[in-house]
């Protein structure tokens, strides 16, 4: 049995993402006890941000429905088969490309890339440098850290664009939530599931967006 924590550091963090317009989610898990760590308990961290998505997403339609206009409004609802999510672990090359940032693309792995550039774009008051101070920030708290023998976990691999092409498609591979339906129009999806052992942090993160 494993039992975990939120990590604290990961709610200021997320307010300045929020404010800076980057679009993704995540959440940090701290796990109490000396067992092993599989990809059982990777699900159990994407079962974590599940529940994180959803708290964000009824604290927004409790704020929604103060508003008379819109007090009709349904709750908010995820599909989310995470027993069909087939799991991809990256190679160290491909978890060492993630924390790159110097002449980033935004490219299947590139992390920072997309980070900085989502479909309607970053405002960081100092520019480029306060940009890749937060991405930093971010992957320390993620526990994404050179040298920490980290193991990241892909749970996204080969999905199909709607209307872009992607050499990495796998046929037969389908989305396991509809959560990834605006990202697959074409600025792309991210889940990742990293566990970091020195730190023992097991941490997840997502994005899926559009224009």
């Amino acid at each position: 049995m494993f039992d975990f924590v939120e990590y604290d550091k990961s709610e200021s963090l997320r307010d300045r993402m929020d404010d800076a317009g980057c679009v993704f989610e995540f959440v940090v898990l701290s796990l109490e006890t000396d067992s092993l760590v599989g990809e059982a308990t990777h699900r159990q961290a994407l079962n974590g941000l599940y529940d994180q998505i959803m708290k964000r997403a009824f604290d927004w339609h409790y704020d929604l429905i103060k508003c008379p206009e819109y007090a009709d409004s349904p709750e908010p609802s995820l599909d989310w088969e995470l027993e069909k999510a087939v799991a991809t672990p990256l190679s160290d090359a491909e978890v060492a490309s993630l924390m790159l940032t110097d002449n980033y693309a935004r490219g299947p792995l590139a992390l920072y890339g997309h980070f900085r550039e989502p479909p309607y774009g970053t405002e960081f008051k100092s520019g480029e440098s306060e940009a890749q101070a937060l991405f930093h920030e971010w992957c320390d708290v993620l526990g994404l850290i050179t040298n920490d023998d980290i193991e990241v976990i892909n749970w996204v691999k080969g999905f199909q664009y709607k209307f872009t092409s992607n050499e990495e498609a796998i046929p037969g591979r389908e989305p396991w939530s509809d959560y990834f339906d605006s990202g697959l129009e074409w600025w792309g999806v991210w889940c990742l599931t990293i566990w970091n052992p020195n730190h023992r942090t097991l941490s997840a993160l997502i994005a899926s967006t559009t224009d």
